[in-house]
């Protein structure tokens, strides 16, 4: 009886420790348009093009939400757009708060503009040491399945989930931010991406912005579960 105890206590107090350390959650469903920034990068072959992001009170999921409008000009093939929307409250520091195992992306997200195409390409956006990265996978919104509010979301990114945007090219090119516990502070927001031979405009929506960081046990923690795993198999050994 005693060692039946033991075994429960000890799994029950390392799942606890590993809960504590588990995650780290941001959120926004209102989109005040002080706690959002906006960066656009254009490619030279969509010089003039344009980006705005701003919060309307009504008509999200529920209320409000913010309004992205990409203006893409194309002079020749290919233009490329991207806005890097980011949260001005939205920090994590690797090097602090523990190494990233990986990060949960999930919006609402809606396209108002009847048109060919997947509306905006959307994403996890992070700026470290001054570097834009955006996920290499978009998520898309097909008006005919976005006409309403709908969830969009990629789970278990991982730092090769990533792709460099180059501020000077506009291209995306080879390179990850830096999930591991020397991995300095991160700002987190997203992104919404526009390529075409021709010049377009989308007009979509995003609300309920997620992100959960799920960190890396901590060393005391991953020792705790061993510990009970070692208990319950020396009770399974005394039947």
């Amino acid at each position: 009886m005693c060692r039946t105890s033991l075994a429960v206590l000890t799994l029950a107090a390392s799942a606890g420790l590993a809960s504590n350390a588990s995650a780290v959650t941001f959120f926004d469903g209102v989109f005040n348009n002080a706690d959002w920034s906006l960066t656009t990068i254009l490619n030279p072959n969509a010089a003039g093009s344009s980006v705005s992001g701003l919060q309307f009170l009504t008509g999200g999921n529920p209320n409000e939400y913010r309004r992205i409008r990409n203006q893409l000009t194309v002079s020749s093939p290919t233009g490329i757009l991207h806005g890097f929307h980011m949260n001005v409250t939205a920090f994590y520091d690797p090097s602090n708060q523990g190494a990233i195992a990986s990060i949960d992306y999930s919006e609402d997200s809606i396209n108002f503009v009847n048109q060919n195409g997947n509306g905006q390409g959307s994403g996890l956006a992070i700026i470290q040491n001054g570097r834009f990265y955006r996920t290499s996978s978009l998520l898309v919104m097909p008006f005919a399945t976005f006409s309403t509010w709908q969830p969009n979301s990629q789970l278990g990114l991982t730092a090769a989930s990533f792709w460099e945007v180059n501020t000077s090219t506009g291209m995306v090119i080879a390179g990850s931010p830096d999930f591991s516990a020397s991995g300095s502070i991160m700002q987190l927001g997203f992104c919404r991406a526009n390529s075409n031979n021709g010049s377009i405009n989308t007009e979509c929506g995003i609300d309920n912005w997620r992100v959960q960081i799920n960190q890396v046990p901590a060393p005391g923690a991953a020792a705790l579960l061993g510990l009970g795993t070692l208990v319950m198999a020396r009770r399974r050994r005394t039947r």
